[in-house]
């Protein structure tokens, strides 16, 4: 996992819990890109559990994901570690993941798609329909979403990627390469429960959509995509064993 988000503890807590319930010998390991400058984690934390993104040896891992980050108002060439992850998303042959940002970048580095500019933060729970036959979702779900920018349904066509899960309110949430070893993916699915009544309260923004319990922010909240998150990682690390 290539952990771009700031507060590095909370993504590993996420991911090991999705893989924890998954009954396979599953290793994950974490990797960070030496060209940013951190704030908010130390770099004694980083040297003792993580691995340098410039070190990594291809032959050690089945797949990647690439986890988002809180700088999709940035240009890409802005932010301080694009020349080095750029690298990566137009080397990397292996299965992988891209999450939010990292989505929106890796579509940008391997097939020129812009991202654009939401009139208005999207922010809740959406239901999706999946539009193709694929190997890892396979009915209507819900995902999590909180983003500021979207890219194009025509231009991800234009690119010959398949649209997997789509969403009439919140656009395209899953598209691949045709052989899925590439999967973009705009929302969170990996979020535990909590996460967006955190960002609600921190950022006292509108109420996230579809995920109090009608809507209210004083009823307990309904983790609704609890079961779409479990199907599609446990069916991804059967697809990435099938492929190595």
């Amino acid at each position: 996992m290539i952990n771009l988000m700031p507060i590095k503890q909370e993504v590993e807590y996420q991911f090991s819990t999705i893989f924890e319930d998954i009954d396979k010998n599953i290793e994950l390991k974490y990797i960070y890109p030496i060209t940013h400058r951190y704030k908010n984690i130390s770099l004694d934390y980083l040297k003792e559990k993580y691995t340098p993104l410039n070190r990594i040896c291809e032959d050690e891992y089945d797949g990647f994901i690439v986890t988002g980050a809180p700088i999709e108002m940035y240009e890409y060439e802005k932010v301080d570690f694009w020349k080095e992850i750029d690298q990566f998303f137009k080397k990397n042959k292996l299965p992988t993941i891209y999450i939010c940002w990292a989505a929106q970048g890796a579509l940008y580095s391997k097939f020129g798609i812009e991202k654009h500019k939401l009139e208005k933060k999207l922010f809740g729970i959406y239901e999706h329909e999946v539009k193709a036959e694929n190997p890892f979702i396979k009915n209507k779900f819900c995902a999590p979403h909180s983003r500021n920018t979207y890219n194009k349904k025509e231009s991800i066509q234009k690119s010959g990627l398949i649209i997997i899960g789509e969403s009439e309110e919140a656009g395209v949430y899953i598209c691949s390469t045709t052989d899925y070893k590439s999967i973009f993916i705009s929302g969170h699915s990996e979020y535990q429960v909590e996460r967006l009544k955190f960002e609600y309260e921190r950022d006292k923004a509108e109420i996230p959509k579809n995920y109090f319990v009608r809507d209210n922010p004083d009823n307990e909240i309904n983790f609704s995509w609890k079961n779409h998150r479990d199907e599609f990682y446990k069916n991804w690390i059967k697809f990435i064993g099938g492929v190595r």
